[in-house]
């Protein structure tokens, strides 16, 4: 896919707002999988505004934030507290241009995968940056709307009507494509979560609302096994070959 129509997607100003919700679901599972930690280095793909690393900076933890957009570069800045400002590198830029030299004992990989242009090079990066032992985030969304097959006419007539258009066609990675290619660089599942059950009009909820419902489908057993995204925890168990 075009990077130049992600970065434009993701510079949209009002791209945080419209998906706070989700941003803010997803930072919550990052909390629930990783508790309290210390001493560690961080490298957090995709990183938009820094809502998902962030709470984990403290003066023992570094973390390196990659984002194509300088928007969100920008406001990932911003967020960062000046007196810990020493222990955060923000790059601005493809996830390519980190350097294999670096290893990092996390790495968050939320609302990336969707976005690449090639996974398979996504997963080449990971194999490379992330420490024997290391642990991996990674989220995927197979199909984004459960029964948009059957309320394929009313998305149709809708977007029609409305004169939207998709920015660009996303990756689908199924999960056992990602458990799969997650196998072949040494990483096993340890938990997993799945949530988000997108309904007709949920854009004009308020995110209060949202929140209620997404957290629902997250925490109901029976809701969550219908839902649109997969957040792993990975954990890497052996040392492969460093892949180029």
């Amino acid at each position: 896919m075009p990077q130049n129509k992600v970065k434009v997607f993701f510079d949209r100003l009002d791209y945080l707002k419209n998906s706070s919700d989700r941003i803010d679901i997803r930072a919550r599972v990052v909390r629930q999988f990783l508790g309290e930690i210390g001493n560690l280095k961080i490298l957090d793909i995709g990183c938009g505004d820094g809502s998902l690393s962030l709470p984990m900076l403290n003066e023992s933890n570094r973390i390196t934030m990659v984002d194509i957009s300088d928007q969100m570069i920008a406001q990932a800045q911003k967020n960062v507290p000046d007196h810990l400002a020493c222990n955060v590198d923000l790059i601005n830029g493809s996830f390519e241009i980190i350097s294999d030299a670096l290893q990092f004992d996390i790495v968050l990989c939320v609302g990336v995968i969707a976005h690449v242009p090639d996974v398979a090079r996504l997963w080449r990066k990971i194999a490379n940056v992330l420490k024997p032992g290391g642990l991996l985030i990674i989220e995927t969304t197979p199909n984004p709307y459960p029964i948009g097959k059957l309320l394929f006419p009313y998305y149709f007539v809708r977007n029609l009507l409305s004169g939207k258009t998709p920015q660009y066609a996303k990756n689908r990675v199924k999960v056992a494509d990602l458990l799969e290619a997650a196998k072949g660089i040494g990483l096993e599942s340890l938990q997993s979560v799945r949530y988000s059950f997108p309904l007709p009009g949920m854009t004009h909820w308020s995110h209060k609302a949202k929140m209620r419902y997404t957290l629902f489908t997250l925490n109901n057993k029976f809701a969550s096994r219908f839902g649109s995204e997969h957040i792993f925890l990975l954990q890497r168990t052996a040392m492969e070959t460093t892949h180029t």
